[in-house]
């Protein structure tokens, strides 16, 4: 998958980037200056004027290999598209349901 997100750290601009891999939990993108493992901020995903996903999340890496952050709770909208835009890309969406049953955030 290649998608275009942004992330707004805390105290800072926008940096834009290209979603390589997400699931319910998480994200996987290209790597990018600009974003220090350890931030919080919100990731922000546009899939069409009125479906925006919007999650706070943590960044858990960031080298030259990539991004990884995890996605902090969330309100019901952002993830109901989240939901939806993993299911639709998913090789098997009845996993994705599956991975619903087991409890995402401690």
């Amino acid at each position: 998958m290649h998608l275009a997100a942004s992330f707004t750290p805390g105290a800072g601009p926008a940096v834009q980037m290209l979603v390589r891999n997400i699931s319910l939990k998480g994200l996987l993108a290209a790597p990018q200056a600009g974003i220090t493992a350890g931030d919080t901020g919100v990731v922000r995903i546009t899939l069409a004027k009125d479906a925006v996903i919007q999650i706070e999340c943590q960044v858990i890496r960031s080298d030259a290999t990539g991004v990884a952050m995890d996605f902090l709770p969330m309100d019901e909208q952002s993830f109901m598209h989240l939901r939806n835009l993993v299911r639709y890309n998913a090789a098997d969406a009845d996993q994705i349901d599956a991975e619903l049953r087991r409890p995402a955030f401690d």
